[in-house]
């Protein structure tokens, strides 16, 4: 039983290194993802209208004009949630920062 259960320890040590030297042959064969655009011109590229008619276009393309367009409905609702509950923040932390015992940061 104790060769057996060493026998065991090797082969999980060995796989342990054989895991290593796979991650770092896929990392060398992967290409390294671009870097996202950064700044004002970032921002300006999502918020883009005709970006986004674009997008909308080619997947009503796909044949699936019902579900793109319920889907669209659900998306405009959440972020018309997450913008309120963004202006609420942020309401509540000057709320918070202008008290005279707030904490400063």
């Amino acid at each position: 039983m104790a060769d057996l259960q060493e026998r065991r320890r090797a082969l999980l040590a060995r796989c342990a290194q054989q895991r290593v030297e796979f991650a770092q042959r896929l990392a060398a064969l992967r290409p390294q993802p671009p870097q996202a655009p950064t700044g004002a011109a970032g921002q300006y590229a999502a918020r883009h209208p005709l970006a986004w008619i674009a997008v909308l276009g080619a997947v009503m393309l796909m044949r699936r004009t019902r579900e793109v367009l319920s889907l669209l409905v659900v998306i405009r609702s959440a972020v018309g949630l997450v913008r309120r509950a963004a202006q609420l923040l942020r309401l509540i932390g000057h709320a918070r920062a202008s008290r005279p015992g707030g904490t400063q940061p």
